[in-house]
């Protein structure tokens, strides 16, 4: 806890994230469950509304390194707040419920594939070098807190508040945020360069150019590369898996809407208790903590894949997200470290572009397989991708042995 202490702006930001996610996440729940409700074949329409926004982070990724992150953050919040606003005053419309989730769904997406590299290229801006990993691990915490609490909350607010009560609280909580980045801009412009002096590019370079520095920085990452089939396959049926899980918790262990708010709420608390103990291998070589932490992922899977009874299977899940949420933090920190600043909103959009590719097609496939495959399919094909992915870490020690080298070169500077 000392690092929120030691930094202001870090905390501003983390504490600002944190509401403005949780709003989404009560939001989120209320949403998916109304929806296979009401038309569970809309999911699918859905889960493509959340998801191929992703793909616009690589134009986001160019605007962050070509504008100031922090303005760039503001507005973003600002204006997805006003789209919430407009579905509150829309939403008592007879027939426009399931539009206007989907519609607000798919904005708060399209906000965050400009607003999630702004976050990345902001945090090691807001503490020092040797705080970085810490730093990740709590700040991936915000996403994983709202969505354990958004998610367990939103659950019994299908039930106990009214859609009304969850719009509003979803656009105050995008103000506030907006609210607390306000603060991170004072701070940081007290403590820090102006951001046109070396860090931001301003040589008035084409986007396109601009664009392929940063697939040639991308390029210089080979590990990322090589996975990134691997990677793509398993967000495919993970995507299709949490897709359909509101239908799963229904239909497959018979349970209600606080049973799905719970499980979906074990996840992100295990991709919290992950990332706050993410700072724990910051010593271990790559190569063995990845591969044993991907096989854990999928093992941890395939059990909940089996299992029939809801308390087992949020145990399971909470298992997979702790590892998964190491995964991430380790490998973000390594890539901070690693990216020159000039060119890293380019490379974590690339990144978080390429890694999205086959998210809407997961999506479109839950529910195109609903009635055809046995609904566990998914959640199968999840297991055996990370399987793979951990088999191909196996056979990468010297991709992984020259990362362990620069990562160990960048901290002794």
């Amino acid at each position: 806890m000392a690092i929120f202490w030691r930094y202001p702006g870090f905390r501003w930001l983390w504490l600002g994230q944190l509401l403005s996610q949780l709003g989404n996440a009560i939001f989120s729940i209320l949403a998916l469950w109304e929806i296979q409700l009401k038309a569970p074949f809309l999911l699918s329409v859905a889960g493509l509304a959340m998801t191929v926004p992703s793909f616009l982070s690589i134009v986001g990724g160019a605007i962050v390194d070509r504008y100031d992150p922090r303005k760039v953050m503001l507005t973003t919040d600002i204006l997805r707040g006003l789209a919430v606003l407009g579905g509150l005053v829309a939403v008592g419309r007879p027939g426009w419920l399931v539009g206007i989730m989907i519609s607000l769904l798919g904005i708060n997406a399209l906000g965050g594939a400009v607003f999630s590299p702004a976050e990345l290229v902001l945090v090691p801006r807001l503490v020092s070098p040797p705080d970085l990993t810490a730093a990740n691990g709590w700040y991936s915490t915000t996403t994983q807190i709202a969505s354990a609490v958004g998610s367990a909350v939103g659950g019994a607010a299908v039930v106990g508040l009214g859609i009304r009560v969850v719009f509003g609280l979803d656009m105050g909580s995008f103000w506030i945020s907006a609210v607390t980045i306000l603060f991170v801009m004072r701070l940081v412009a007290a403590i820090r360069q102006p951001w046109d002096q070396g860090d931001s590019p301003s040589d008035g370079s084409g986007f396109w150019t601009r664009l392929q520095e940063g697939m040639r920085m991308f390029r210089q990452l080979p590990v990322l590369a090589r996975l990134l089939p691997a990677i793509v396959l398993g967000n495919f049926a993970f995507m299709a898996a949490f897709t359909m899980m509101p239908y799963w918790i229904h239909h497959h262990l018979h349970a209600d809407a606080l049973w799905y708010g719970l499980v979906d709420a074990g996840w992100s608390a295990g991709m919290m208790a992950g990332s706050v103990g993410a700072g724990l291998f910051r010593r271990w070589r790559l190569q063995p903590a990845m591969m044993g932490l991907s096989l854990a992922v999928g093992m941890l899977t395939l059990g909940f894949a089996l299992s029939p009874w809801p308390l087992l299977s949020t145990c399971l899940v909470v298992g997979a997200g702790a590892a998964n949420g190491v995964i991430n933090a380790v490998m973000m920190t390594l890539l901070q470290r690693l990216v020159p600043d000039a060119v890293k909103g380019r490379v974590f959009g690339i990144i978080m572009t390429l890694f999205g590719l086959a998210n809407p097609l997961g999506s479109l496939a839950a529910g195109v397989f609903l009635h055809v495959l046995p609904l566990a399919w998914s959640w199968f094909l999840a297991a055996a991708s990370v399987t793979v992915l951990a088999l191909n870490m196996w056979r990468m020690k010297d991709e992984f042995q020259a990362l362990d080298q620069r990562h160990a070169a960048m901290q002794s500077r």
